[in-house]
């Protein structure tokens, strides 16, 4: 099964990060144009949100069932002193949580806004900050080894 999640959480990025940018550029455009924030707008965002969603789901599976994670339970002192151990059972988890974290509160801010253009504004911000965590986040040194 681990191997499994893995290659689904790993592919599933790639839909995340397209997601994201896409609904960054579609945020960038209405707020550049003055345009109204309408129901594509919404759908873009859903669809980042929901999709970024789908992936922290998955991930908390895998890290519940990854060989990785259980073996630095069993000596977490030792686990954070190698960094490999420490990205995946500490760093990557965090950083992806506070990223959704600001996904969600951005499109929750932006839905509470006044205007349509502080809408776009706080949608592209949130969601550039929180692609940017992802991007940091991102297990880089292990392309390919999936």
């Amino acid at each position: 099964m681990t191997p499994t999640l893995l290659v689904v959480h790993s592919y599933l990025r790639l839909l995340v990060l397209l997601a994201g940018l896409f609904a960054i550029a579609k945020m960038a455009k209405g707020y550049s144009s003055n345009s109204p924030y309408g129901p594509a707008d919404r759908r873009y965002s859903a669809i980042f949100v929901g999709l970024f969603d789908l992936q922290f789901l998955i991930g908390l599976i895998l890290y519940g069932v990854s060989p990785i994670t259980r073996g630095a339970m069993q000596n977490m002192a030792t686990a954070m002193q190698d960094a490999h151990t420490r990205f995946f059972v500490a760093e990557h988890p965090i950083m992806m949580f506070v990223a959704l974290c600001v996904a969600h509160g951005s499109s929750i801010a932006a839905r509470k806004s006044p205007s349509d253009r502080v809408k776009f504004l706080r949608s592209s911000l949130g969601f550039s900050l929180a692609l940017g965590l992802v991007l940091a986040g991102i297990p880089w040194f292990r392309m390919g080894a999936n």
